[in-house]
């Protein structure tokens, strides 16, 4: 994840989003969360991971039971969610295997052969931390994007300024979109030790819980915070967290995702706009948008020519032998 590695994926990620928008364009419509926002970062996820893009359906499925989990369009009760862990955990066990068998350039592999301390991940260790990959390499990105777009809905003027030149404005506008959206609404940490912040005394181990959400609407902190303005600066926002050891891995592939997505609607769908009512993820851990109809003047297919996956040993052409329980979406 360092950007070294992230900009080696740019023109691989730049294809992708070319071919997403042109699976749009010549429609005149799209449901944005499912055709647009959620693609990149699945598609993105797929290709480190050496996940079969065929399977990235199965990934989008499983993490929306995982993370809307009290809302019953993804999981009805706990039991639908435990299910879909069950599931992501045997997929993660296949692929461990496939690996073991058939090592590759790709994330996978990396942790199978990675050591802490002078000793390798466990299977439960591993299987966590897939789930944290497929979840964060996914749902932020996403909504992200999907409450970005509808800030610049609710802010036309700061679209139009964006229209304008989008390389110009391509580095306050991500940033803004990760402050605005903040897909992660709230952490809970531990203290290790007493402390006092804010004038609040914290003793060693109490739970505390950071609302990143109002962090990033701290009028002391931001001017006019509920306007979305892609000029703002500065913007010392807490989307990808505060710093330190728990500063989000993948902030520069998300900035590298938000940044091609935007670059590409602006320029392809410049019209863009909203087309009926938004539906929340009900949840009080991610900002979520379920669906966002989006209309715009159809324009032209590219016919973009997708290019060869970065590893070619990464299972793009195969699968993980994996059938699972759920339709599979091939």
């Amino acid at each position: 994840f360092t950007p070294r590695m992230i900009n080696l994926l740019e023109d691989y990620l730049q294809n992708r989003t070319d071919m997403i928008i042109d699976n749009v364009c010549e429609k005149g419509h799209a449901e944005f969360v499912t055709e647009l926002s959620a693609e990149l970062p699945l598609q993105a996820i797929a290709e480190m991971m050496g996940i079969p893009l065929e399977d990235r359906k199965r990934i989008f499925d499983w993490t929306n039971s995982l993370i809307g989990a009290s809302d019953p369009d993804f999981a009805q009760d706990e039991d639908d969610a435990m299910g879909a862990m069950a599931e992501l955990f045997a997929y993660s066990n296949a692929l461990q295997k496939q690996r073991r068998d058939t090592p590759a350039d790709d994330i996978i592999t990396t942790l199978l052969s990675a050591d802490v301390d002078g000793e390798k991940l466990d299977e439960m260790e591993f299987d966590t931390f897939f789930m944290l990959l497929c979840v964060a390499g996914n749902e932020t990105t996403r909504n992200s994007v999907s409450r970005g777009m509808h800030g610049f809905f609710e802010f036309p003027d700061q679209w139009e300024l964006y229209r304008s030149d989008p390389d110009r404005y391509a580095d306050g506008m991500v940033e803004e979109v990760v402050r605005w959206a903040t897909p992660v609404l709230n952490f809970r940490r531990q203290a290790l030790q007493d402390y006092e912040i804010g004038g609040v005394k914290i003793k060693e181990g109490d739970k505390v819980v950071m609302w990143h959400i109002a962090a990033n609407r701290d009028p002391r902190a931001f001017d006019d915070p509920w306007t979305f303005d892609i000029t703002r600066s500065p913007n010392d926002h807490v989307g990808f967290g505060g710093g330190g050891p728990h500063f989000c891995l993948g902030a520069n592939l998300a900035r590298m995702e938000i940044r091609l997505m935007f670059k590409g609607l602006a320029e392809r769908l410049p019209d863009i706009r909203l087309a009926g009512d938004l539906a929340y993820l009900r949840s009080n851990f991610i900002g979520g948008i379920k669906a966002m109809p989006v209309e715009f003047t159809p324009t032209p297919s590219t016919h973009t020519v997708p290019l060869a996956r970065l590893g070619s040993a990464a299972g793009a052409s195969g699968t993980t032998g994996y059938g699972g329980a759920r339709e599979r979406d091939d």
